[in-house]
């Protein structure tokens, strides 16, 4: 039996029947890949399993995922990752090739970045249009695509949840100055008027966890000095009253 365990945002999101499971299986690795978990998380995970809790690179839980199903056929095994599991591609991959193989598995969820970050951004949730990713740039790769999901997002007077690329290695979400640097390009590129100085965006910091922070500025004066681990951008569109008092709340002069 395969488990897919989620472990929320915050240090103590994992929920009690996750724990219960954490205890039965034979097996407990943990995804290292597609978002990182922190130490106080792992060492809850640890404690709780009473197991040697084994790391998972992308290589792993790709190319490598046919040793962990081996393990299931015959035994428990647990994947536990931060957020809800069912969020990455990669997660729901290896529920099909589990059920190819006819190995049993039951996903454990939790709160996950999409439904926190929507909820703390105080937006209504059925008035967002398409999330999009600003992926971080190298020599020969630099796309600036996620500009037409906002402009369109704008112009349908919805609003944008913009994921900033997630470094596997660091462990860390994409730097606020460097993601700002792009913003600033896709609108040289597209010239459209959508990224301008008086544009407000939000920027939510280490949702769920006690360094949470979340600030809502104009575009030409966000505190480039933000530190944190994980952050989300929140595009607003034309605001209902009641958006508008959330937003004057954590609104950053």
């Amino acid at each position: 039996m395969l488990y897919l365990v989620g472990l929320g945002l915050g240090d103590a999101d994992i929920s009690e029947a996750s724990k219960d499971v954490l205890k039965k299986c034979d097996v407990v690795m943990a995804d290292g890949y597609t978002a990182s978990i922190s130490a106080k998380k792992m060492e809850t995970v640890l404690s709780i399993s009473s197991k040697e809790v084994e790391m998972l690179d992308r290589h792993a839980m790709e190319e490598g995922i046919s040793k962990i199903l081996d393990k299931a056929s015959s035994s428990d095994v647990a994947i536990v990752t931060n957020g809800d599991p069912l969020i990455a591609t990669t997660h729901k991959t290896i529920l099909i090739e589990a059920k190819r193989r006819k190995i049993g598995f039951k996903v454990m969820h939790s709160t996950s970045i999409f439904s926190v970050a929507i909820a703390e951004s105080g937006l209504d949730f059925y008035r967002f249009g398409p999330i999009c990713t600003i992926a971080r740039w190298s020599e020969h790769y630099k796309p600036v695509s996620f500009y037409e999901t906002i402009a369109k997002n704008v112009s349908g007077n919805q609003h944008s949840l913009v994921l900033l690329d997630y470094d596997s290695v660091k462990n860390e979400s994409m730097p606020i100055q460097e993601a700002l640097g792009i913003l600033s390009s896709a609108e040289s590129h597209y010239k459209q008027g959508l990224i301008t100085t008086d544009r407000k965006i939000g920027i939510l910091c280490d949702l769920g966890t006690e360094k949470q922070r979340i600030e809502y500025s104009k575009f030409g004066k966000i505190n480039k000095r933000l530190n944190y681990t994980m952050a989300t951008l929140i595009f607003p569109s034309n605001p209902t009253d009641i958006e508008a008092d959330y937003i004057k709340m954590y609104e950053r002069e």
